[in-house]
């Protein structure tokens, strides 16, 4: 059995995670085993008992990177210590090329680099200066997407898809109405948005667009699922709008979410940038209508009921999106069938992955 180290930022239900976790929930286990390096290890992550659970080792930081010095030292002591014929790092810049740098410096034969972010609004310019790195201190370049490759990488590199259990995601009315009881929400049109509730993630465009949508639709209610620092402002503004009973904030839903898909009449996703979001392949394979922003990737677009528009800050672009919303909600499909060709089938693709880690 191979045991392949991921060095990951947390444990969290992040978009990354979620990824890593679906491709270690469809390997062969007797085969390939994955081991687990967490950067910010600094408390405890949602997903570390199921893990152990599995077989899992799991190590943590206790430096993080911005102990700049003592983070060098903790890794090429971890990396002295510990010994993998294979690293696969998930990063959303070239920033974590020091783990590669370790990892090399002290024997580790492939040390891989997996781009999971297609822009960023942080060290930018940090980022842009250490690309080159990536070549000297990776033997091999995975991206989530061609934007996600293009940011992170100067050459080539290897798509690895952001794959899902489509069946497990389908449209599912039991599922729908037994949501929308427990959220009192049986006569509403809901717009849905799954994410961290940040500024990147942009959840205030949807309450801007909520205001004209109520025009069209006077029972329309804004649905999040997400924690984040963007709390607080929503429902700031939410209460200075007059439209707190037009918003519900569910924080989390632990494994769950796969069923609120179902529930909503259409998702919205204002995202700032994706590398390639977990969550349109997710909605897209249950058949969920969705508008997005003209900011992220054509290649979320996978199916017919997908539309992008501009997040610019003006009355016209939310009066347009309500619209767009309205005239799609009509428009749930079976979609199933063209995520899976798309290539975003997990086991197919978990298999792609294991038979590439077993030929290093």
């Amino acid at each position: 059995m191979k045991r392949v180290l991921n060095v990951i930022s947390t444990l969290e239900q992040g978009g990354t995670e979620s990824v890593v976790l679906n491709y270690f929930n469809n390997i062969d286990k007797s085969e390939v085993m994955f081991d687990f390096l967490v950067i910010w290890g600094n408390k405890k992550g949602y997903y570390e008992d199921f893990l152990r659970g599995q077989g899992c080792n799991i190590f943590k930081m206790t430096s993080p990177p911005n102990k700049y010095f003592a983070h060098g030292r903790e890794l090429k002591k971890f990396f002295k210590q510990e010994k993998y014929d294979v690293v696969h790092i998930h990063a959303m810049s070239s920033l974590r090329y020091r783990v590669a740098k370790a990892a090399k410096q002290c024997g580790v034969k492939n040390v891989i680099y997996h781009s999971h972010n297609s822009s960023g609004e942080s060290h930018l310019f940090l980022h842009n200066l250490l690309k080159n790195r990536l070549n000297r201190w990776c033997d091999y370049k995975f991206a989530c997407s061609e934007a996600a490759g293009r940011f992170m990488y100067k050459g080539e590199f290897k798509i690895i898809n952001n794959a899902i259990d489509v069946e497990h995601f389908g449209y599912n009315y039991e599922y729908r109405q037994a949501l929308r009881e427990k959220y009192n929400l049986l006569d509403k049109f809901i717009v849905g948005n799954i994410g961290r509730l940040t500024e990147v993630k942009n959840q205030k465009f949807i309450l801007q667009v909520l205001k004209p949508l109520l025009k069209i639709k006077s029972n329309a209610v804004v649905f999040c699922i997400g924690a984040g620092n963007e709390k607080e402002n929503l429902q700031k503004f939410v209460v200075d709008n007059d439209l707190q009973d037009s918003l519900v904030l569910a924080d989390t839903v632990g494994t769950e979410v796969y069923k609120y898909y179902s529930m909503f009449d259409c998702l919205a996703f204002p995202s700032k940038f994706e590398g390639l979001s977990v969550v349109l392949i997710e909605a897209q394979a249950n058949g969920l209508p969705i508008v997005a922003s003209d900011t992220i990737s054509p290649e979320h677009k996978l199916c017919e009921n997908f539309e992008f528009l501009s997040i610019a800050e003006n009355e016209t672009n939310y009066s347009e999106w309500a619209e767009t919303i309205n005239i799609l909600s009509d428009k749930r499909q079976q979609n199933a069938e063209a995520v899976s060709k798309a290539g975003f089938d997990i086991r197919i693709e978990a298999k792609k992955l294991q038979e590439f880690y077993l030929s290093l």
